[in-house]
């Protein structure tokens, strides 16, 4: 156990819901709790706080999403808040 805790906002957890994600948003909350810098570093770090954002593939009818989050390694405990998941078509930007 690595002693990150890892949770979800209201907000984000309602999103997953509406896009039938939730399982999905689940498994990847207890992922972040072994490995909280997945993904890629959007900003920081500022203060240590960095916002971070990966991907959950396609599955079981419910769309792939890019969910971004805040890792926040000080004070102990570390900690992850998913703040936002969206849908997401896999094409890159430009």
């Amino acid at each position: 156990m690595s002693g990150v805790i890892a949770a979800v906002t209201v907000r984000a957890a309602d999103r997953a819901k509406a896009l039938g994600a939730e399982q999905a948003l689940e498994t990847l909350r207890q992922e972040l709790e072994q490995v909280p810098r997945l993904g890629v570093l959007l900003s920081g770090p500022q203060d240590g706080v960095e916002v971070r954002k990966t991907r959950i593939e396609p599955h079981d009818g419910a769309p792939g999403l890019a969910v971004a989050y805040v890792y926040t390694p000080a004070p102990p405990p570390p900690t992850v808040a998913i703040v936002a998941v969206t849908p997401d078509d896999g094409v890159a930007a430009d």
